[in-house]
């Protein structure tokens, strides 16, 4: 006959079994497929330069990671209790405080760099060619008007290709939130918003 324990640990193995046999397939799947709304390819302009940002800050902050966590291996194995040592009173040490002090500044000096040269880059105006569409939410649809062609759609947006186009939103009567497929951007306003 089992014990308890041995009933308890059985069930917890067997739950965590179960958990991974659900949990993993379920991730997987979500990785994969054909879909246009892909954070992981961006396609325009915009996303790609967002998505450069992105993974420049991940891998630095992979960076920051492994140097702390191996400081702090170093100092947990270095100074770790022995047998028949005694533990000594250390008052602090002011070129350890200033660097623990300035690491942080220079770590955000390099978030800042990166991120502030992107919003310059993604920053500015559509070029004068632009077709502009004048997008408005409506509480059940979208409305798109072309005032440059005289033409208004509903739902459906359609643009030239190889052709930049200006987006102007708004909104008659409800908080809207957009997706452009190709984009990597989502818009979620009550007034205007622009957007190319």
């Amino acid at each position: 006959m089992l014990s308890l324990h041995a009933l308890w640990r059985r069930s917890r193995i067997g739950l965590g079994a179960a958990v991974v046999a659900v949990v993993v397939p379920l991730g997987l799947a979500a990785c994969e497929g054909p879909f246009p709304q892909s954070t992981l390819h961006p396609t325009s302009d915009f996303s790609g330069a967002i998505d450069d940002l992105y993974r420049t800050i991940f891998w630095f902050a992979v960076g920051v990671f492994v140097v702390v966590q191996g400081l702090l291996f170093y100092v947990v194995v270095r100074y770790r209790a022995r047998p028949g040592g005694e533990a000594r009173h250390i008052h602090g040490s002011t070129a350890l405080e200033i660097a623990w002090t300035l690491a942080p500044a220079v770590v955000l000096v390099f978030i800042a760099v990166p991120t502030m040269q992107t919003i310059f880059e993604v920053d500015g105006r559509p070029s004068t060619d632009a077709l502009e569409v004048e997008v408005v939410g409506h509480q059940w649809w979208w409305e798109f008007k072309y005032p440059q062609l005289g033409i208004t759609t509903a739902n459906e947006l359609h643009v030239p290709v190889g052709r930049p186009v200006s987006l102007t939103m708004t909104s008659a009567d409800v908080t809207q939130r957009s997706r452009a497929s190709a984009r990597s951007s989502a818009v979620s306003r009550m007034r205007t918003c622009d957007f190319w």
